[in-house]
């Protein structure tokens, strides 16, 4: 690294992983110590767990965005919000929309995008849950839905109108289901008073695997099985959908479900900028890193979170948000270490356990430390919010979180087509 000018260090990605690095940066170097940048698209972080009571109108959408230049200036770092286009190794430069940006040091940290897995009709007819827009849309189609068949004078016609199909059974579609169902039961219910609620809206749930939640403790997705149960979501396991049309869902055993909507919460795959890099892949496209974050065991460029296969037990860690928040203190530790040539320190994986939401008042929690415990009802829910409040960057925002979340407890939603 060059003596007459500070080191620099380019950070790809304001998602969980960036931001999170972006705050433990800032208690880890000192001022002047290197010139920090921090590229994204958007200039706001979103907070994607929640994303789906956007969709459901329990949270309006400034709740889980955070300004990603609120924490830069701060730290007095820089941001650039600009489209990153392609990585450049050999150059040590980062190629985006608006001209290049050279580096010293490279973190990527640009998460993922929505796999669909080159089934037909996917991108054509089916809205996913991965961006603020998404969330926008998925609300739009409720909504919009709902005032269609709320003048509709045919009942099999509205049955066939309010048919919602979700595609993918692990977190995302398990919270999304449950809270479309409590939607339509506590607010929809109230001023659609010519739609039959209970008998009239469908939601089906479709996974390829033998349970839903496939990738969490079995006892979580038996507490979340019979939760949906009762709120009345038709679960299909061992389904593997193989086509979207405009109005059906069709799978690889002959079946067609009725789908006037149909949600893709399928899974995500590694952003085309990762995947052709030129550094080690796994099969899936992630970057494939050492235990200290190394891509290809370069001291240049980093990797974490979904962008980065980092394995664990002989395993790659998963692609969630979880993962990103904890490697991110690990990460920032050994860019510090790089800066000042130091021995970097290998990160150990500890897993906190696994929490979903199952509606309004209800979720299911497994805790791993300090004993090893599954929690449903009262006790999990108190777990889930509580956890999703102290997650949550900024003081405003957590404030927000808990208003929206009580008014929601104690009154309807107030749901409107609106952004």
């Amino acid at each position: 690294m060059s003596t007459a000018r500070r080191p620099r260090v380019l950070i790809l990605g304001g998602g969980f992983g960036g931001l999170h690095l972006v705050r433990h940066l800032e208690r880890r170097l000192g001022r002047g110590e290197a010139d920090v940048a921090l590229v994204d698209r958007s200039n706001y972080s979103l907070f994607t767990p929640l994303l789906y009571q956007v969709a459901t109108g329990e949270l309006p959408p400034h709740a889980v965005a955070y300004p990603l230049r609120v924490p830069l200036a701060r730290a007095g770092f820089r941001f650039v919000r600009t489209e990153v286009e392609a990585i450049d190794v050999e150059a040590h430069a980062v190629r985006t929309a608006d001209g290049d940006l050279a580096y010293d040091v490279l973190v990527v940290a640009l998460g993922s995008e929505t796999n669909d897995y080159g089934i037909p009709g996917v991108a054509e007819h089916a809205v996913s849950l991965k961006w603020m827009e998404d969330g926008r849309s998925v609300r739009h189609r409720i909504l919009s839905t709902f005032e269609a068949a709320a003048i509709e004078r045919s009942a099999e016609r509205r049955r066939e109108m309010l048919s919602f199909v979700v595609a993918g059974a692990g977190p995302v579609g398990v919270e999304l289901s449950a809270s479309m169902r409590d939607l339509i039961d506590h607010t929809l219910r109230g001023i659609y008073p010519t739609i039959d609620v209970r008998r009239e809206p469908s939601i089906t749930l479709v996974d390829g695997a033998d349970r839903i939640l496939p990738a969490m403790d079995a006892r979580l997705a038996a507490i979340a099985a019979r939760r949906l149960d009762r709120l009345g979501v038709r679960m299909l396991v061992r389904t593997v959908v193989s086509e979207i049309g405009p109005t059906s869902v069709r799978t690889k055993d002959g079946r067609t479900l009725p789908a006037h909507t149909a949600i893709w919460a399928a899974g995500v795959r590694s952003i085309p900028v990762v995947a052709q890099a030129a550094l080690p892949h796994d099969a899936h496209g992630r970057i494939v890193a050492d235990a200290f974050f190394r891509a290809g065991g370069r001291d240049d460029v980093l990797a974490f979170g979904d962008a980065a296969h980092v394995e664990h037990d002989g395993k790659a860690l998963p692609q969630l948000a979880q993962v990103a928040v904890l490697e991110a203190p690990a990460v920032a530790e050994n860019v510090a270490r790089l800066l000042r040539r130091e021995p970097l320190r290998p990160y150990r994986y500890r897993r906190k356990g696994d929490l979903i939401a199952l509606g309004r008042t209800s979720a299911a929690a497994e805790l791993v430390r300090p004993v090893h415990v599954v929690l449903s009802g009262l006790p999990a829910w108190t777990v889930w919010r509580t956890n999703y409040l102290i997650q949550l960057v900024g003081v405003r925002n957590r404030g927000t979180l808990l208003v929206e979340w009580l008014l929601s407890y104690f009154s309807r939603r107030i749901v409107t087509d609106i952004s």
